[in-house]
């Protein structure tokens, strides 16, 4: 299993950084490869649809190998920060027939109405948004890098349980998306 964490923000001083890393490395324990994209290190300006950049090459061939994504994000005005929508406005078949999670991160709502919005997205894009972890109040219910709540942690474990049942269910999709693409050497 292949999973790509995307960090939807590039905010200093991000929470979302710390559910990130922690989704990261339970996947790792699960024996998945896992890695994280962090919208930082794809900073467009605006999106390039029609004009490939050296970025959205970069961030295509990452995507083309996930069986599955996990997206964190906090919730910025009752949506998604616009990082993370021009980064995934950068390509659209590619993503076709992945299982995606979302994790929110919100004091106040917990990310509902980001949720809502990126379940949207999710389905425009032709992917199947299949569980969400809601985090509300990160400083406290992290202690250090580990989720003290209990529920948290089965809330995590449920959401990459889903994530890997949907991701071999769909994989024969997959595959014949990226055939179409032009694809060769990824399962």
């Amino acid at each position: 299993m292949k999973v790509k964490i995307i960090l939807g923000t590039a905010r200093e001083g991000r929470k979302s950084e710390k559910v990130a890393r922690y989704l990261l490395r339970k996947a790792t324990e699960l024996g998945w490869e896992a890695e994280l994209i962090d919208v930082k290190d794809y900073l467009l300006c605006y999106t390039h649809r029609w004009k490939v950049t050296p970025e959205m090459e970069r961030y295509r061939a990452k995507i083309i190998e996930a069986d599955a994504l996990v997206i964190v994000a906090p919730e910025y005005n009752g949506s998604y920060p616009g990082e993370l929508k021009i980064l995934l406005d950068t390509i659209y078949d590619e993503y076709e027939a992945l299982p995606v999670g979302i994790a929110t991160v919100s004091v106040v709502t917990g990310g509902t109405r980001l949720l809502m919005e990126l379940k949207t997205a999710m389905l425009n894009y032709h992917m199947f948004p299949v569980g969400q972890v809601l985090f509300y109040n990160v400083d406290d219910i992290f202690e250090g890098e580990e989720l003290k709540d209990e529920k948290y942690k089965e809330r995590v474990e449920r959401l990459f349980g889903t994530l890997e049942k949907y991701a071999r269910a769909l994989r024969p999709i997959r595959e014949e998306v990226r055939e179409k693409l032009g694809v060769n050497g990824h399962p």
